[in-house]
């Protein structure tokens, strides 16, 4: 059992590796490719998803998490829109139906692969982090006045854990990437009332 120390130590490291992995990925976001960019992993798996490189040789594509999601947010992958995702595994793309991070985690409960683990609470999910393009955010945006032209902060007020994976500076909504647990419904609201979204949710690596 890891002693305090070596726990802070780990958290570090995670989110260290977490902050180069949203940077490469940032770049992508704002339209910006660098040269010979490899293609990144650009679907979210469900809550208490292992490691990719362990997720394809367990899950066994039952759809057993995909059946019991309360919300269908739960698909299965096809190789036309989500390529590198292994057909029939289960993905989650939030401009369409976000997690709602349910409390007793049924997607979770029906895997007998080992895909999907447990994960205590909504705070340990870690299905990826968002991010926010200030440049088509509604309240980032200004008239000549210095006036903001039209307040939303949806992705604020709907946040499952607001205060503290979206918090508010001003007016603007800033996310706390170590508070973040990914759910999606921030890209999700900000779709439907700002298309197209100025938030994404990016999948990290946990190693």
């Amino acid at each position: 059992m890891p002693d305090n120390a070596e726990q802070g130590v780990n958290r570090r490291q995670f989110f260290k590796s977490a902050f180069v992995e949203l940077t490469k990925v940032v770049l992508e976001f704002s339209g910006a490719k660098g040269e010979g960019s490899p293609k990144r992993r650009n679907y979210l798996r469900p809550p208490g998803a292992v490691e990719e490189s362990l997720f394809n040789p367990l899950c066994t594509r039952c759809d057993e998490c995909i059946k019991v999601c309360p919300h269908q947010c739960i698909r299965g992958s096809d190789s036309e829109s989500d390529t590198g995702a292994r057909v029939g595994t289960p993905i989650i793309r939030p401009q369409e139906a976000a997690c709602r991070l349910c409390h007793d985690f049924p997607c979770i409960t029906v895997c007998k692969d080992g895909a999907l683990r447990p994960v205590g609470d909504i705070r340990k999910v870690k299905i990826g982090v968002a991010l926010i393009d200030r440049r088509r955010c509604l309240d980032y945006t200004f008239d000549y006045r210095g006036a903001q032209t039209s307040p939303c902060q949806q992705c604020y007020s709907q946040c499952p854990l607001k205060d503290e994976a979206i918090t508010l500076e001003g007016s603007g909504p800033v996310v706390q990437a170590e508070k973040c647990v990914g759910c999606g419904i921030c890209e999700n609201v900000c779709q439907t009332v700002n298309p197209p979204s100025a938030v994404r949710v990016f999948p990290i690596k946990y190693s």
